[in-house]
């Protein structure tokens, strides 16, 4: 059987394949490398994924990670995958390449991801290349959940919001100054706290505050990312993520006005991948 594994910094799909079939489903935690290390990676899977798995049912593991970018990250998931499946060929990737083949399976295309965080690549149906480094929810991350909840929060902080939107919000959660500087400065996983506000903004889509905002943070992804590739406009661009997937009118709309026709928008590359390693 194959382990076929979608993991992005807020959580991880695991997929288990009995030839064409789909056996299992199992959602864990996000891992991360940079989030994580090797201790806290065998944690989740041992609590949350192995007692659901017969170990020597496992012959092939396929791992799309977020941050799985440098050798190191990589045998990090690679050893602590391999202690529980002995068995298994682990093979870890980067996740997107994971994008780019749930998109377009063999074929060509930009290849966007717009979740937690943000990345792209031009896929020639085997390989990847990347014209913009994926740096992360300090320096990038256009578009992604993190920086809508950047711009939100700092709008927020500097009271910049209309009055009812920032009525709205304080009702909601009722954060003090010091619960935000905390969670972004003193616990794990301020990326994440970051796009948890898409929650917030989603229904209020259509506030003119809000609907700027989403605007302004994909076109930002445009000139960041898919602009940075030649023939960007005559090239199929697909996006993965759920930013891109709850957002896609508003994303659609900025494509359209950059002359980008968007060739497919998928919430999560699990679909596409268990696609590809059906064949």
């Amino acid at each position: 059987m194959k382990l076929i594994a979608d993991s992005g910094s807020t959580k991880t799909t695991w997929v288990l394949l009995d030839g064409a079939k789909v056996k299992a489903t199992i959602t864990t935690s996000g891992l991360n490398p940079y989030f994580h290390n090797s201790e806290s990676v065998e944690a989740v899977i041992r609590a949350d994924l192995a007692p659901f798995l017969v170990e020597d049912h496992i012959h092939e593991v396929h791992f799309y990670g977020a941050g799985c970018s440098t050798e190191y990250n990589n045998t990090m998931i690679a050893d602590a995958i391999r202690f529980f499946f002995r068995k298994a060929a682990v093979s870890v990737y980067h996740d997107i390449l994971g994008a780019a083949r749930a998109l377009f399976g063999k074929g060509r295309g930009i290849a966007c991801i717009l979740g937690t965080g943000c990345n792209s690549c031009y896929f020639d149906g085997t390989n990847t290349t990347s014209e913009v480094d994926s740096l992360g929810y300090l320096f990038g991350d256009e578009g992604a959940g993190s920086y809508l909840g950047k711009l939100f929060l700092g709008a927020y902080l500097k009271k910049e919001l209309p009055a009812d939107l920032r009525s709205a919000f304080d009702k909601e959660y009722g954060f003090t100054l010091e619960d935000i500087l905390n969670s972004l400065y003193n616990r794990p996983s301020p990326n994440r706290f970051l796009a948890s506000f898409s929650v917030f903004l989603s229904p209020n889509r259509e506030h003119p505050f809000v609907h700027g905002l989403l605007e302004r943070s994909f076109q930002d992804f445009f000139d960041a990312h898919i602009k940075k590739y030649e023939d960007y406009h005559k090239t199929p661009v697909g996006f993965i993520g759920s930013i891109a997937s709850v957002y896609k009118d508003i994303l659609s709309a900025v494509a359209a006005r950059e002359d980008v026709e968007i060739f497919r928008i998928l919430s999560s590359p699990a679909e596409g991948l268990i696609e590809y390693h059906q064949l």
